[in-house]
């Protein structure tokens, strides 16, 4: 794959011959945040976006966030991914055939899993799924693979138990103390048709409530070592061996508050114990295009490895508004074009997700004392605060305003109903 320095011109002919009912690329999860800021960069470098999302998402009542965006030319509702995957890859493969589409970005997990098994299908329509392989995306998704891949590099981990029954939480407990993680192996079940997280837990109770309800989803458990360091991750695009961009950055907060979506983040210079080990790893995993390496420091400020995405996560605003625009990169590389090398980016950069902020707020008040929970008082202090050091708030551009409002009646849904619609993280398991 070729590759240039970025700052290049967008060679674009495709984009600027297609006609009404086609498309450069048709970018799916239209309610996430990470869709919605590679709508935004796609359109400014002039491609013609389309713009899905699924019925679950779309209540009459609230507006979807890239659906607002000038840079849509056209809004899809799909079938809920979730409970008729079928239906929803087979209507992506019809509306390609009908409106021909370059490149397909989703950027959630579950989106993922139901197009994974129409790729052919897609590609014999001449559209890209822009997504690693699906052998790739398999070690990706399980964390005891990678977590595996990492020792064998001798990459740093925390301690990890694989449990296979509720029996088995006993045996863990021997060799780790609370608090201590219960983690699906995977993030997405098939099963159940929703997304997974890990969660604290601080007696065998709770331990048996965590391992009890992600085995029922139909996904195997982990009991790992709690790290009580800061969150750190690099982001990089990878094309062969070579690292064409990465964007280091540190998440203050995440919302649910351990392993959770990051809510407030700043970008890094990277770090050496961090970035080595995430090149090592992206290399031997086989990952291609876009991915994000998380870690977390221990007591001792030795960086542990928590987990791979092998997709646009919620970070990605941060990288962009530091000067690295890996949706743009993602689709050169999708489409089979010249890639963009970036040259650095700017450290210090603050972006921060006000309406997930308020959620964990919410969320802080009533779980302190917990692990990753600070005072009422600090939390106010540190929510009211961060007005004052953050200039970048997802979703809101003054050159692309409809998100924006659409973020603000979002909010108010929020605050009257908690458990109002709108993609957001969802919630943990154990509460």
């Amino acid at each position: 794959m070729a590759y240039r320095t970025a700052g290049s011109q967008l060679a674009s002919d495709g984009a600027r011959n297609l006609g009404s009912d086609c498309y450069d690329v048709l970018v799916l999860d239209a309610a996430s945040k990470q869709s919605l800021a590679s709508v935004r960069s796609l359109g400014r470098a002039g491609l013609r976006v389309a713009v899905g999302e699924t019925f679950a998402e779309c209540d009459p009542s609230l507006p979807i966030l890239a659906f607002q965006s000038r840079y849509s030319a056209r809004n899809v509702v799909l079938p809920n991914h979730t409970t008729a995957p079928a239906a929803f890859a087979a209507e992506l493969v019809a509306f390609v055939r009908a409106h021909p589409t370059r490149v397909i970005l989703p950027t959630m997990d579950g989106t993922i899993a139901a197009l994974v098994p129409c790729r052919e299908s897609l590609a014999a329509a001449g559209c890209t799924l822009a997504l690693p392989s699906d052998s790739v995306l398999e070690i990706a998704n399980s964390k005891d693979r990678t977590l595996e891949i990492a020792r064998q590099l001798g990459i740093a981990v925390p301690k990890t138990i694989a449990i296979e029954s509720v029996a088995g939480i006993d045996s863990a407990l021997t060799e780790l103390e609370f608090p201590i993680v219960i983690k699906p192996c995977t993030s997405w079940s098939q099963e159940t048709g929703r997304r997974l997280q890990p969660v604290e837990v601080v007696n065998r109770a709770e331990a048996v409530q965590a391992v009890q309800e992600i085995l029922d989803a139909g996904v195997g458990v982990l009991a790992q070592q709690w790290a009580s360091g800061r969150r750190e991750g690099v982001t990089m695009f990878v094309v062969g061996v070579d690292v064409l961009a990465h964007c280091a950055h540190v998440a203050f907060r995440t919302t649910p508050a351990l392993g959770g979506v990051s809510i407030l983040r700043e970008s890094l210079p990277v770090q050496d114990d961090i970035y080595v080990p995430a090149v090592n790893l992206a290399r031997a995993m086989g990952l291609q295009g876009v991915c994000e390496v998380e870690f977390r420091r221990d007591a001792e400020g030795r960086p542990l490895l928590m987990e791979v995405n092998a997709r646009l996560a919620g970070t990605i605003e941060n990288a962009m508004r530091s000067g690295v625009d890996f949706p743009l990169m993602i689709w050169q590389w999708a489409s089979g074009g010249v890639v963009d090398k970036s040259d650095g980016y700017v450290v210090g950069v603050r972006t921060r997700c006000l309406r997930s902020d308020m959620r964990w707020l919410r969320g802080n008040y009533g779980r302190v004392g917990r692990p990753d929970s600070v005072s009422r008082t600090q939390a106010f202090w540190s929510f009211g605060a961060e007005f004052f050091r953050t200039r970048y708030y997802d979703c809101f551009d003054r050159h692309d305003v409809g998100p924006g409002f659409a973020e603000i009646r979002l909010m108010m849904a929020s605050i009257y109903n908690p458990r109002s619609p709108g993609r957001d993280p969802a919630p943990a398991l154990v509460k």
